[in-house]
C-alpha cells in the first residue's frame, strides 16, 4: 500500500506535470485545426468550424486501426449459436477463457497467464474496476449483445485504466423498430445436456415510452461432475433507448443476476460443504449528443450493487459487499476529410467495499485522458496520455505512442508503445469474489503494477477473408501481482519484483472457393520472474488454437470445429514438479441446423467439448470435467 504522506505528495507533483502536458497536447490539436492546409495545400487552412464531431470512438478507431482489434458483431453470433460471453471470446484469435470455482472467468491474451490486467467494459464503462481476476461476464445476457471488440496491448488511454493485458468492449443491442407495425419481436432458446445441465431464455423486443425495450431472462443449472460443483443461476435484463429528432439519443440498461453454486477446492483441499451465493444489480444511463456548436458528448452514469454469502467448509459465514456509482464522459474531435481525430475523457468512480473479515474500505478514483491521431497519407502516427489519483494510491499515469504505415492496400505495418499502471482492487487486497475463504484471501500489503508494454507487427490481405498477421510482442512489469500459496493451502496475492513477458504471435484466415473457412492462431513466447529466473505462473511457451468451419449449402448446415493446444506451465513461482501443469490437445465440436417450426425460424443445435475427453487442468487441482455435450433449439418470433 501507499506508504506515508510523501509518497502520495511526490504523485500529486506528477499530476500537476502531466495536467500541464495535457493541455499542452489539446493547444497542439487546436493550432493544427487553425493552421493545416488541406491535401491541395490550401493555405487558409481548416477553420475550427469545419470540424465534424462524432462520439462513436470505437467504430472510427477499429477503421483507422484495423490489425490492432478483432470484432464480433450480432451476425456472427446468432450464425455461429454463440451462447454466452464466454464463447464469443473463445472464438477470437490468441483468446481463451478458464471457468473458474466461483464467480466468473479468467481471460487470457496473446498467452498471458495472470489473473487480472484485462479491462472489461460495457458500453464503454468499466465493469471490473472492482473485481480481481475472473470477470462474471455471465451477468450479461446474450441477447443484449450488439457486438464484442477485443483491443490487445498496448490498448488506447481512452478505453480507461487497467488495461495492461488488453480489454474487451461490450456493445449492447439499440434497435429501432419498423413504426408502421410497432411488431414485437421474440427469442426464446431451451437446451440441456452433460452433467445434469438444463438451460434456457426468453427475450422480446418491444415499444415502451417513446422508445424501444428490450427484455431479456435467462436460467440454468447444472450438476456438475466433481462433488459439490453444482451450480444454478440467473438473470433479468432490461435495455430501453430512444433517439430524438435532433439526433440525439437516452439509454438506459439495468441487470440483476443471482448464482448459488458449491465451491469443491482442489484435489488436496477438498471443501465438500462449502457454498456461495452472488448477487449482482447494475444500472447504466447512456446520453449520446452535441455538445455546444463543435461538440458532441458521449456520458454514462453506472452503478454496481453487488453481494456475497460465503459459507466455508468450517460452517463460518462471510459476507462481502460492494458498492460502486461513476460516471464517465468521452467526446472525439475529426477534422473535416477525417485529416486527425482528438480524444478527450474525463472518468470519476466511488467505491465502499464492506467484507466482513476486513471491514468497511473506500476509493474515490478521478481520472482523465486525451490521446491524438493524425494522418499524414500513408502514416498515421498516435500519442494518449492518462492520469488517474485515487485516495489510497496517488496518481499514476498512463501513456500509449506509435504509428500505423499502410505500404500498400494490402499490407499494415504498426508499432506501438505504451505504459499502464494497475492499482490493486479491494478483491486483491482484502477478499475475492471468485473463490471461497477456504481457497483464497487478499494480502493488504500489495503494491500497484506498473507495465510497459510494445508490439511490433505488419498484417498482409491476400484476398476478403484471407489474410496473415505477424505481431512481435513485450511486456515489462515493476511489482507484477501473482498468486502465492501458503502452508494453510490458501492463495493470497503477492508482488514480483520484476517480470518480463516476450514473444510472437501468428494470426491467419484463408476462405477457400469451396465454403471451407480457416482461422489459426499461435503464440509462442517466454517469461521470466527476474528475482529467480522462473518461469511466471500459468504461461506456456506454445499455445495454438485451429478453427475450422463449413456450411452445407443445400441443407444450410453449420459445422464447426475447433483444435486447441496448450504447452506446459507452472501454477507458481517456484516452478517446482508438483506445481507443472502438462500439455493438452483438445477438440470442440459444433452443429447447427436451421428450419421451420410452425413457421417460426429455429436453429437446432448441437455441441461437444472435449470430444476425444482428454484428461487436463486448467487450473491445478480443478481437473476438466471430461467430454461435455449439450443440444437445444433457438426460435424467433
Amino acid at each position: 500500500m501507499i506508504n506515508g504522506s510523501k509518497r502520495i505528495g511526490r504523485k500529486i507533483i506528477l499530476f500537476r506535470l502531466w495536467f500541464v502536458i495535457h493541455g499542452l497536447l489539446l493547444m497542439t490539436f487546436l493550432a493544427g485545426t487553425t493552421s493545416a492546409g488541406d491535401d491541395k495545400g490550401n493555405p487558409e487552412g481548416v477553420a475550427l468550424n469545419e470540424v465534424v464531431v462524432t462520439a462513436e470512438k470505437i467504430e472510427e478507431y477499429v477503421k483507422n486501426h484495423p490489425q490492432d482489434i478483432k470484432v464480433v458483431q450480432r451476425q456472427e453470433i446468432v450464425e455461429r449459436n454463440l451462447s454466452s460471453m464466454e464463447e464469443i471470446l473463445k472464438t477470437m484469435p490468441g483468446v481463451e477463457v478458464y471457468s473458474s470455482s466461483g464467480i466468473g472467468s479468467r481471460i487470457s491474451i496473446r498467452g498471458s497467464g495472470r489473473s487480472s490486467g484485462v479491462l472489461v467494459l460495457l458500453n464503454g464503462r468499466p465493469l471490473n474496476s472492482n473485481q480481481y481476476g475472473s470477470q462474471d461476464l455471465s451477468s450479461i445476457p446474450v441477447d443484449l449483445i450488439e457486438s464484442v471488440s477485443l483491443f490487445k496491448p498496448p490498448v488506447p488511454v481512452w478505453l480507461g485504466p487497467g488495461g495492461s493485458d488488453g480489454a474487451i468492449n461490450i456493445v449492447t443491442r439499440s434497435q429501432e423498430m419498423k413504426k408502421d407495425t410497432q411488431k414485437i419481436s421474440s427469442n426464446a432458446k431451451v437446451g440441456g445436456g452433460s452433467y445434469g445441465l438444463a438451460e434456457g431464455s426468453l427475450s422480446q423486443q418491444l415499444p415502451l415510452v417513446d422508445g424501444n425495450a428490450l427484455v431479456s431472462a435467462t436460467a440454468k443449472h447444472r450438476d456438475g461432475k466433481r462433488e459439490n460443483s453444482d451450480r444454478t443461476d440467473g438473470s433479468l435484463a432490461m435495455n430501453w433507448n430512444r433517439t430524438t429528432s435532433t439526433g440525439s439519443s437516452f439509454d438506459l440498461n439495468g441487470r440483476y443476476y443471482q448464482a448459488e453454486f458449491g465451491s469443491p477446492g482442489p484435489t488436496d483441499n477438498l471443501t465438500p460443504e462449502a457454498r456461495q451465493d452472488y448477487r449482482k444489480f447494475s444500472v447504466d444511463t447512456k446520453y449520446k449528443g452535441m455538445f455546444g456548436e463543435i461538440g458532441s458528448l458521449d456520458a454514462t452514469l453506472y452503478s454496481d450493487f453487488l453481494s456475497l454469502d460465503d459459507h466455508s467448509q468450517s460452517g463460518f459465514l462471510s459476507t462481502l459487499d460492494d458498492r460502486k456509482v461513476g460516471m464517465k464522459a468521452d467526446t472525439t474531435w475529426t477534422e473535416d476529410g477525417g485529416g486527425a481525430d482528438l480524444r478527450v475523457g474525463v472518468l470519476s468512480e466511488w467505491d465502499a467495499f464492506d467484507q466482513s473479515l476486513s471491514g468497511e474500505q473506500h476509493r474515490f478514483r478521478n481520472g482523465i485522458n486525451s490521446q491524438y491521431d493524425r494522418r499524414f497519407g500513408d502514416f498515421t502516427p498516435t500519442f494518449g496520455l492518462r492520469g488517474d489519483l485515487t485516495n489510497d494510491f496517488g496518481f499514476n499515469p498512463g501513456l500509449l505512442t506509435g504509428i500505423g504505415w499502410a505500404l500498400s492496400k494490402t499490407v499494415l505495418f504498426k508499432i506501438k508503445g505504451g505504459y499502464a499502471v494497475n492499482v490493486p482492487t479491494f478483491e486483491q487486497l482484502y477478499q475475492t469474489t471468485h473463490g471461497s475463504i477456504d481457497q483464497t484471501r487478499g494480502n493488504p500489503d500489495l503494491e500497484e503494477e506498473r507495465v510497459w508494454s510494445y508490439d511490433l507487427g505488419v498484417e498482409v490481405t491476400f484476398a476478403k477473408n484471407r489474410m496473415l498477421q505477424l505481431t512481435i510482442f513485450r511486456s515489462d512489469t515493476s511489482d507484477l501481482i501473482t498468486y502465492e500459496r501458503g502452508a494453510d493451502l490458501i492463495y493470497r496475492p503477492t508482488n514480483l519484483d520484476s517480470a518480463m513477458r516476450q514473444g510472437v504471435e501468428f494470426i491467419g484466415k484463408y476462405l477457400w472457393d469451396t465454403g471451407l473457412s480457416s482461422e489459426t492462431s499461435l503464440t509462442l513466447q517466454d517469461s521470466e520472474n527476474r528475482d529467480t529466473g522462473k518461469k511466471l505462473p500459468y504461461t506456456p511457451a506454445i499455445k495454438l488454437k485451429e478453427t475450422l468451419s463449413y456450411t452445407l449449402t443445400e441443407y444450410k448446415t453449420r459445422l464447426e470445429g475447433t483444435i486447441r493446444y496448450e504447452g506446459r506451465r507452472y501454477s507458481q513461482m517456484e516452478n517446482l514438479l508438483a506445481q507443472r501443469l502438462d500439455d493438452f490437445v483438445v477438440v470442440d465440436t459444433k452443429l447447427i441446423q436451421p428450419f421451420k417450426l410452425s413457421g417460426m425460424s429455429t436453429d437446432g443445435y448441437l455441441k461437444v467439448d472435449n470430444l476425444f475427453n482428454t484428461a487436463y487442468e486448467n487450473h491445478i487441482g480443478y481437473p476438466n470435467d471430461g467430454i461435455v455435450c449439450s443440444a437445444g433449439v433457438q426460435i424467433k418470433f
